[in-house]
């Protein structure tokens, strides 16, 4: 998981925001953020495969990789 944070400008009041790209080995599946007047991470589909997470909140980046991950595994029949 790699994280990445911003803020807004100077010019108006500052409003940080973290995100995190969600890595299932070296595949980019998504990314979750929030900014720092909310409580959960949105996720945000990188791929097709992982759309059915879109918008998904979360209450940490490691639950949002986790949910990705258990969507990847192979469905057993």
């Amino acid at each position: 998981m790699t994280h990445l944070q911003s803020s807004a400008g100077a010019a108006r009041p500052i409003t940080a925001q973290q995100a995190y790209i969600i890595e299932i080995g070296e595949t980019q599946v998504g990314l979750v953020n929030r900014r720092a007047d909310e409580r959960h991470f949105t996720f945000i589909s990188a791929s097709s495969a992982f759309r059915a997470l879109e918008g998904h909140r979360f209450a940490t980046p490691v639950a949002a990789e986790l949910a990705a991950r258990q969507l990847a595994r192979p469905h057993r029949n």
